[in-house]
């Protein structure tokens, strides 16, 4: 798998509407989704990518993904974005990444949306996981 970066428009986001869809939408969307605040949270978590990492979402959320659920992505390439973006509060990217699991290595392109909510504590980071 390519995995140079590359930045993205946004089309994605608005070809799908995430950020409208309820959880039940978020379960029926074929890719990965998981919804952070800013702290790295996990508020949300589909079941397509709990059915792909093997981790139930009551398991997940409510917990640091990058500390507790996914500890490989605190890299700069992916955790430095989050940040980034945070601080920015402004994030559209998307960039290969490699996931070990212990049943499996996954090789994915992981993309980076922030969304600013009128309060910035309500703000939130989603990311979406194709491959």
């Amino acid at each position: 798998m390519d995995s140079q970066e590359r930045s993205t428009t946004g089309e994605f986001e608005f070809d799908i509407g995430v950020f409208n869809l309820d959880e039940r939408g978020l379960d029926a969307q074929p890719f990965g989704i998981i919804r952070l605040d800013r702290e790295g949270t996990v508020l949300s978590y589909n079941l397509y990518e709990e059915r792909q990492a093997r981790r139930k979402r009551q398991d997940v959320i409510g917990k640091n993904f990058f500390t507790d659920i996914a500890p490989c992505s605190r890299v700069q390439k992916f955790h430095g974005r989050f940040l980034v973006g945070v601080e920015q509060r402004e994030l559209n990217a998307t960039f290969g990444f490699v996931f070990h699991f212990p049943h499996k290595t996954r090789h994915v392109d992981v993309s980076l949306f922030y969304r600013a909510a009128a309060r910035q504590e309500d703000d939130a980071v989603w990311v979406i996981i194709r491959g």
